[in-house]
């Protein structure tokens, strides 16, 4: 039965996941009666029900799919799974029933939802201290129940959901890496700090015209001056903002969350060939808020200690207030009609931990304020 199962719930995403010795589960063991169940805030978001195969005798269901689908991912009695469900695939088959315990906080989770709507957005909370993701939202997003099974009806709705323009299939927090736009300028201060091409973000900057002539770092950024950071990163060269780049995780292909994160890359600044996912936008706003400690990002599974450091703790002080005092970021232009407009922000747990807060939406009529209210939203619901 177990050759028989993993046959119908092949992996798949990626290869590069945790092995068993990285993983931890639930004590709690599942309650549904077949597969143990993927839990949030301690309550089941997902259950089993009959599946009328004597072979497979039971196939998945979800609570709020669509919420969680970035999430959980899918399990398919036809197109095998993804997300936890994958990676944790040994741990939740019905022949061990054991649960798995994620980082969300099903208030934040919902309150950017409800905010993206139907929009293409994507929204991160990253608990900047332990790296736990306390919300991984995508929108359009899917109902995994909707092709849990094997009938004619789940073939349909796989194919409807496969097919539609809009990807609802596609994990946009996680596996969407576009064009950062102004973003980048933050990475490009930090290598201008940490070169000492500038010693403060309270020194004048060259470069600018008009209202950006002669502004501080902390100006440039409140202000949009692109001709400034234009400046500063051809006075670094590339080598330095790509080194600076990496640090903050760029080119990095082993991010995890546990689940596959795609590549954020530098290539080149001066060709415009830089992609970010919000992930990794989250990340770098992280590190700031941490004092330069960038964490690795936790779904599910062991915490780690932060890997490395990102920039000087001197560096992460001086850019922490500018990049916090800015929440609109200039929308980003895709190349095929649409703009992605960006939103970061910060603040805190009840416990006092900082949240890195980072919301992209994308479309043809984008509202530059429309990812502004998701992390709004995210930030009330934390309040």
């Amino acid at each position: 039965m177990p050759g028989l199962l993993a046959l119908l719930t092949g992996c798949t995403e990626d290869p590069d996941t945790p092995n068993e010795a990285e993983k931890t589960t639930s004590s709690r063991v599942g309650t549904s009666g077949g597969y143990g169940d993927i839990l949030v805030a301690g309550e089941p978001v997902t259950g089993s029900e009959p599946s009328d195969n004597e072979k497979v005798p039971y196939q998945r269901i979800y609570t709020d799919g669509e919420l969680y689908a970035p999430v959980t991912g899918y399990r398919s009695l036809a197109f095998g799974s993804s997300g936890l469900e994958s990676i944790y695939e040994d741990s939740l088959k019905y022949s061990r029933g054991e649960d798995v315990e994620t980082t969300i906080d099903p208030a934040v989770q919902e309150a950017a939802f409800a905010e993206l709507g139907g929009e293409r957005g994507a929204a991160i909370a990253l608990n900047a201290e332990t790296g736990d993701l306390l919300a991984v939202v995508s929108t359009p997003s899917y109902d995994p129940t909707a092709f849990a099974g094997n009938t004619s009806k789940d073939q349909e709705a796989w194919k409807k959901a496969n097919d539609d323009p809009d990807e609802p299939m596609l994990n946009r927090p996680l596996r969407e890496a576009t064009a950062p736009g102004e973003t980048f300028n933050i990475v490009i201060a930090a290598a201008a700090l940490e070169n000492g091409l500038y010693d403060t973000v309270e020194e004048p900057t060259t470069g600018g015209t008009g209202q950006c002539a002669n502004a501080t770092i902390r100006q440039a950024l409140a202000r949009s001056c692109d001709a400034v950071f234009v400046k500063m990163a051809d006075d670094l060269g590339e080598v330095k903002l790509r080194e600076t780049a990496e640090k903050f995780g760029f080119n990095d292909a082993n991010q995890g969350a546990p689940q596959p994160v795609s590549k954020s890359t530098y290539d080149s600044y001066q060709d415009g060939d830089i992609t970010v996912t919000p992930l990794q936008l989250a990340r770098v706003a992280a590190s700031l808020a941490d004092r330069g400690e960038l964490v690795r990002p936790r779904m599910a599974g062991v915490r780690e200690l932060p890997l490395v450091r990102s920039v000087s703790a001197a560096t992460a002080d001086q850019l922490f207030p500018a990049v916090r005092d800015k929440r609109q970021w200039a929308p980003t232009d895709t190349g095929d009609g649409d703009s992605s407009s960006w939103s970061l922000a910060y603040t805190t747990t009840a416990q006092g931990d900082p949240v890195a807060l980072v919301a992209r939406v994308t479309g043809p009529d984008t509202d530059e304020k429309a990812a502004i209210r998701a992390t709004e939203a995210m930030t009330e619901a934390l309040s």
